[in-house]
């Protein structure tokens, strides 16, 4: 049975929507995970460690003083105090960077045409050209990791995590400090120590 060009391209046109839009979530899930055994709310002071291992290169960085602001309006808010001398826990905050953003790449596409009763196919290649320096990307990471680490046991009593979406350059910091909040909403307050 020879299906019309006009049904078969409803059906490829369905089954390209059904696989995209999965990829379309608006709003990633942040996940947190206590350590077995561990309770986070026995700790009454916090600190950060210096550098954070999102400041990959050694110094400190606008992102990483945003982050360090956020996480200590969260923990602050919480019940946990800061003291930088001697904290019972030790913030860190891990960035992953975004698939691809490493270097030049190229796509390679493979596409189905009809018309005229006719079915034609096409391979095609596209490398980037100009204005793919690392200054165009996103500066955001892909997603971050929070580690609360007990400073004295140097393990880690809680962590959290999520996906950092994609936004323009003027959505970054915004973007950046919900999601570190988003993180945090699930760090459990020391007023609620049973």
């Amino acid at each position: 049975m020879r299906l019309r060009p006009s049904i078969f391209a409803s059906s490829l046109l369905a089954a390209i929507v059904a696989v995209a839009l999965p990829g379309c979530a608006s709003t990633p899930i942040a996940t947190a995970e206590q350590a077995p055994g561990a309770d986070v709310r026995q700790y009454a002071t916090f600190a950060f460690f210096e550098p954070l291992a999102m400041e990959r290169e050694g110094y400190g960085t606008m992102a990483g003083e945003r982050a360090r602001a956020v996480l200590r309006r969260e923990m602050e808010s919480r019940g946990y105090r800061l003291d930088p001398e001697s904290p019972a826990l030790r913030i860190n905050v891990i960035a992953a960077s975004r698939e691809g953003d490493g270097g030049s790449s190229f796509s390679l596409g493979l596409g189905v045409g009809i018309g005229g009763g006719n079915t034609r196919g096409g391979l095609g290649v596209g490398i980037p050209l100009g204005g793919s320096g690392s200054r165009e990307r996103s500066r955001l990471p892909g997603a971050i990791a929070i580690d609360v680490v007990d400073a004295e046991a140097k393990r880690v009593v809680w962590t959290g995590g999520v996906d950092v979406p994609r936004v323009g350059r003027d959505g970054e910091a915004e973007a950046f400090e919900v999601a570190l909040r988003r993180v945090m909403a699930a760090l459990p307050s020391r007023s609620s120590t049973p």
